[in-house]
């Protein structure tokens, strides 16, 4: 089971701040993944899971982008409509080149 890194707990704890102050394990203590969590225990619609993308800086956007490509992160499980939503999130601020490569991985 992968572990998630301390960048992968900040990234984990900008989308989904409900976890911080928990009494339970330190945002991402329990998860393998990133995006799946948020997708599927917090974010309301498609659109509340791209306005979660939207809190990243470009920088970690394309650090979870480099984790998708390398097969690190799973996108294939994300509640219907969440990977569409980050994909235009990824388009409008990295580039449309960068959604296509996802796309097509």
């Amino acid at each position: 089971m992968k572990e998630l890194t301390d960048l992968d707990k900040t990234i984990l704890a900008k989308l989904a701040p409900e976890f911080e102050g928990t009494t339970g394990p330190a945002p991402g203590h329990d998860y393998q993944f990133i995006l799946l969590p948020v997708s599927h225990k917090l974010a309301e619609s498609p659109e509340d899971f791209a306005a979660r993308i939207n809190r990243l800086t470009d920088d970690e956007l394309e650090y979870l982008c480099e984790l998708i490509l390398k097969g690190e992160e799973d996108v294939r499980s994300l509640s219907e409509g969440d990977f569409d939503e980050m994909l235009k999130v990824i388009e409008n601020r990295l580039s449309k080149e960068k959604a296509e490569e996802l796309i097509n991985r």
